[in-house]
């Protein structure tokens, strides 16, 4: 039975053949984000096993810095890989290769195209070495579904991430307070906005806990469940942090900022801000 067409949401380019390199297509994507937000994702190594679970399980970070990073990665099927990126902003591009594990010596060139204040084109080339050329097409739309899938997790990470950057407040107000009828266990967590801020109310140990909803890392979501040592988990990154300290539990420098007082009276709950000290 003959193969159905792929529906694709994005520009498939097959491989070009005359290429003196083992070129096996490209990829061709608009997305809503900017320039900035772009080049933070592509330097973001920590995201991968978690953001990008169905791809990734692990990641041993070798090297980084500003202009790329390189790293041990290991995949759904426990096969270890050694991925460089390296970023050239002059060029708005930047190429991952393979070092050490399956498709070794493949390179991936993502080249941006800015076409307003937040969207861009990509135009991606998949070159791996070895394949023969009447097998390059169907190497080619196997990279096209995978970055398919990257991208729609990537997106929605980057443009929360400006809807979180872009409502921000400078400071707080500290005579307001907010209260809200108190929630069953079904629809906690709870979201609150408190003085322009996100929070979520909830229950750990027999108590109410009230914590930042963005995480403080790169404002990653924390709406999953609290464990029963009493932490919550970044989903973008995996960072953990205890939602009574606000103390990051998982290695990193970062920890909420200032929470609001809890009190309950009469079936509701009242998040308030606490006079400062004298």
């Amino acid at each position: 039975m003959a193969e159905m067409p792929l529906q694709l949401r994005y520009e498939y380019v097959p491989p070009y053949d005359p290429s003196r390199v083992d070129h096996m297509g490209t990829y061709k994507r608009a997305l809503p984000v900017s320039l900035e937000r772009m080049y933070e994702n592509a330097l973001d190594w920590e995201h991968l096993p978690h953001l990008h679970a169905s791809s990734f399980t692990a990641i041993e970070c070798l090297d980084a810095g500003g202009r790329g990073w390189r790293a041990r990665v290991t995949d759904k099927k426990g096969r270890d890989s050694v991925l460089e990126l390296a970023l050239d902003r002059d060029c708005r591009r930047w190429i991952t290769r393979n070092l050490e594990g399956p498709s070794l010596g493949a390179e991936i060139w993502t080249h941006v195209f800015v076409t307003g204040q937040e969207t861009m084109d990509l135009v991606i080339d998949f070159f791996v070495p070895g394949v023969p050329a009447d097998a390059r097409h169907k190497v080619g739309l196997a990279y096209a579904r995978a970055y398919e899938t990257l991208y729609d997790e990537d997106v929605l990470m980057m443009t929360e991430r400006q809807r979180q950057l872009d409502r921000r407040l400078d400071s707080l107000q500290d005579a307001e307070s907010v209260s809200v009828p108190r929630p069953d266990a079904a629809s906690l967590p709870l979201a609150v906005t408190l003085s322009g801020r996100e929070f979520f109310l909830n229950r750990h140990a027999d108590a109410w806990v009230v914590y930042p909803a963005a995480c403080p890392h790169q404002l990653g979501p924390l709406d999953g469940p609290i464990d029963s040592s009493g932490q919550i988990e970044c989903a973008w990154h995996g960072y953990r942090f205890d939602v009574e300290t606000g103390a990051c539990v998982s290695g990193a420098s970062c920890r909420f900022g200032r929470v609001p007082e809890i009190s309950e009276d009469a079936g509701a709950v009242t998040l308030r801000w606490a006079a400062d000290p004298a």
